[in-house]
């Protein structure tokens, strides 16, 4: 400890030595009453966090583990589209086809 300390400290202890029995005992009560205060309200700032995480968790988990509901009017747009491309795929073919009808009739 320094110097300024030591002195700093001597003048606060000659100070609470010469208070009164009157101020000394609301000191005493408004000590107690903060210290109490203090206790309770440490309890609850504990659990915040923790129910906050726990929430984000399960909310993860339903999120995750719910099974995907697929629309049916997208899956019958699949398929119309997947046979659409069927068709281009064999273009040639449709081609030769319409230009060998009489051949193949005949």
């Amino acid at each position: 400890m320094s110097d300024f300390e030591k002195k700093m400290q001597e003048v606060l202890r000659r100070s609470e030595r010469e208070l009164d029995t009157d101020t000394t005992q609301r000191l005493a009560q408004a000590r107690t009453q903060a210290l109490d205060g203090a206790s309770q309200r440490r309890t609850p700032r504990f659990f915040v966090p923790v129910t906050g995480m726990a929430l984000a968790s399960v909310l993860a988990l339903v999120i995750v583990l719910s099974p995907s509901v697929q629309n049916p009017q997208q899956n019958q747009d699949e398929v119309l589209l997947s046979e659409g491309l069927d068709l281009y795929e064999d273009m040639e073919f449709y081609s030769w086809l319409a230009s060998n009808e009489n051949n193949l009739q005949g």
